[in-house]
């Protein structure tokens, strides 16, 4: 019985998303009802994070704040947004790439490095970047780190780059501020 219901919620939602544009009372039911649902099958998709956040994510809200902060990020990076994306960190800043961490100071020096990152050693053709699934690990109300496993696509939509990396975040005067950045 419980899964008839399921499917049922399904077919009912599926209708009215793709044949409706104003937002039924019923549909606003479904919507509340579709984690429960699918909440689940978000985790183990390759887009697990669209799907959990159409869901109305059921995560804390300062993990839907660090994950948003780093999709921000991101689109800074892709934009070649430098004084944006310089916003999103505490200074000092450490990178850690499996080599030797490097300590930036400054505002100057974080968007000098990625210049040199953004526009010499990228991958050819870099258009845009993709978060496929994150961990988030929250260490105490001040300091959280999202674990973050990305693809990079081309201009042609093809993916070029699989990459994971740890990102550091801590609270300074209300905001979330990325501090440390490890490459795996």
């Amino acid at each position: 019985m419980y899964f008839i219901k399921k499917k049922l919620c399904l077919i009912f939602l599926i209708h009215f998303v793709s044949y409706s544009q104003q937002e039924s009372d019923i549909e606003k039911i479904l919507l509340k009802k579709i984690p429960n649902i699918l909440g689940s099958m978000a985790d183990q998709t390759p887009f697990g994070v669209g799907i959990r956040s159409l869901l109305g994510n059921k995560k804390s809200q300062v993990e839907n704040t660090i994950v948003n902060l780093w999709i921000k990020y991101s689109k800074a990076f892709e934009y070649k947004d430098y004084d944006i994306l310089s916003n999103y960190f505490s200074y000092p800043v450490v990178f850690n790439n499996l080599k030797e961490p490097v300590t930036i100071k400054n505002k100057d020096q974080l968007v000098s490095r990625y210049k040199t990152l953004r526009e010499e050693k990228i991958q050819e053709d870099y258009k845009y970047s993709i978060l496929n699934k994150y961990n988030f690990i929250k260490l105490n109300d001040n300091f959280v780190i999202l674990d973050a496993h990305y693809s990079r696509y081309n201009s042609k939509y093809k993916k070029i780059f699989f990459g994971r990396g740890l990102y550091y975040y801590k609270k300074v005067n209300t905001k979330w501020k990325l501090f440390e950045v490890n490459t795996l």
